[in-house]
């Protein structure tokens, strides 16, 4: 739907509908519940997207009419978004913000930088294939750094593990003792290895690590026999072959996340989400290249020209305390910057938004006072504040708020 008033009519704040994912790793309950409705379908929510990706763009709601927030964006990106933003940035909000929920595990992936994006989408687009087809790679010419906050206890894969980790992985796991001598060489040569070696060759190693496992059922989730294990029941490949992902498993980092804790996964990090809850906030990108664990394509080729081959222990983001209620999640990125807001009943906020900003109220109930008037957000809800807007948050009980916007 369309509507002049909104066309023609810059407002300061205005609610902003997400729109839903409902990709098949996706959890039954969290998103459901935060949205207010019922799934009795037990149809898997995934993410909750914010923002203006044209593949799902949130709606604008205001004055009873409603509008893509891409499309008004572009009506009038430097009022919108503010000079410094369209400046660097164009007429594009720059990131993109998610309520994710992980019942299953993610694909192991990596993306691409901006310069690397760019030079993939043009490529792809010259061959002629679409935007939607299965085996396309890139779907927009646009980096993708992330950084997010778990909501639950929340695990995942970051970055090869340190050198001397993996050395002792290697030697530990017994149907690994083939692919030591690979490591000796570095990390790039093992996991080149792993990526390009014959499907007849993984079987004859993750067989018998597979069945091995089958004998103990691993229970704990801070073990990579756990993921593997599940990965195995997960991800079957056609003729009984095995998923070659499951190598990542060991090969990664593997993180226990707990409520407020995150990470940054900058291009070329190797990583996976394999369960739980979050808040992500992103460059506005929908860019993902596979290395396994997914039904979806998966271009070797393409993902070791990207993958950053560096081992290391993750830096785990806790937030710095920006005041007293604001806890700000630093990134280098300069897309976007994540803050989480914790006000008590009737404690109020104000401030003047220096760039585009999304409000997303996670828990509680606030008013929202501008100059436009006064709104009010349930849990779930979300608001659109254009660049260079005065505001007023006043909590109408005990509530937790998590805001997106541009470093500057």
């Amino acid at each position: 739907m369309d509507n002049t008033e909104i066309k023609d009519k810059l407002f300061s704040v205005a609610r902003l509908e997400g729109a839903v994912q409902h990709y098949a790793w996706g959890g039954y309950d969290f998103i459901p519940r935060l949205l207010n409705i019922e799934n009795r379908g037990r149809e898997p929510f995934a993410e909750l997207w914010f923002g203006a990706h044209p593949k799902a763009p949130s709606i604008l709601h205001i004055n009873g009419a409603t509008m893509p927030l891409d499309r008004f964006v572009r009506r009038q990106p430097t009022a919108v978004l503010g000079q410094a933003t369209t400046k660097r940035f164009g007429d594009t909000l720059p990131f993109l913000l998610k309520v994710l929920d992980a019942r299953d595990m993610l694909s192991i992936q990596v993306h691409p930088s901006k310069r690397q994006a760019e030079e993939g989408f043009a490529r792809e687009k010259a061959l002629g294939i679409p935007v939607d087809a299965p085996n396309r790679s890139y779907k927009d010419d646009n980096h993708k750094p992330e950084v997010h906050v778990a909501l639950t206890d929340f695990w995942m894969l970051h970055g090869f593990r340190p050198e001397a980790e993996l050395r002792r992985l290697l030697h530990s796991v017994p149907e690994f003792a083939p692919l030591a001598a690979r490591f000796e060489k570095g990390v790039k040569n093992l996991y080149t290895h792993i990526m390009t070696m014959s499907q007849e060759r993984v079987d004859a190693i993750l067989e018998p690590l597979i069945k091995r496992l089958k004998t103990t059922t691993p229970r704990d989730r801070d073990q990579p026999d756990y993921w593997a294990f599940k990965a195995s029941e997960t991800f079957p490949l056609s003729g009984g072959h095995r998923d070659r992902g499951i190598f990542s498993i060991y090969l990664l980092n593997l993180l226990h996340l707990r409520p407020g804790e995150g990470t940054f996964q900058d291009a070329g990090v190797l990583h996976a989400y394999l369960h739980g809850t979050n808040i992500e906030l992103m460059a506005n990108s929908d860019n993902v290249i596979r290395g396994g664990l997914t039904p979806k394509h998966v271009d070797v080729d393409e993902l070791l020209k990207i993958v950053n081959f560096t081992c290391g222990a993750p830096q785990v983001l806790r937030g710095e305390q920006a005041s007293p209620t604001e806890r700000i999640y630093e990134t280098p990125a300069p897309d976007f910057e994540l803050t989480r807001i914790v006000l008590a009943q009737g404690q109020k906020l104000k401030w003047t938004s220096r760039s585009a900003e999304i409000l997303l109220l996670l828990d509680g109930r606030v008013d929202i006072e501008s100059q436009d008037g006064v709104l009010t957000l349930n849990r779930g809800e979300a608001v659109f504040i254009s660049a260079n807007a005065g505001f007023k948050v006043t909590a109408l009980c005990e509530s937790v708020l998590y805001k997106a916007g541009v470093p500057l």
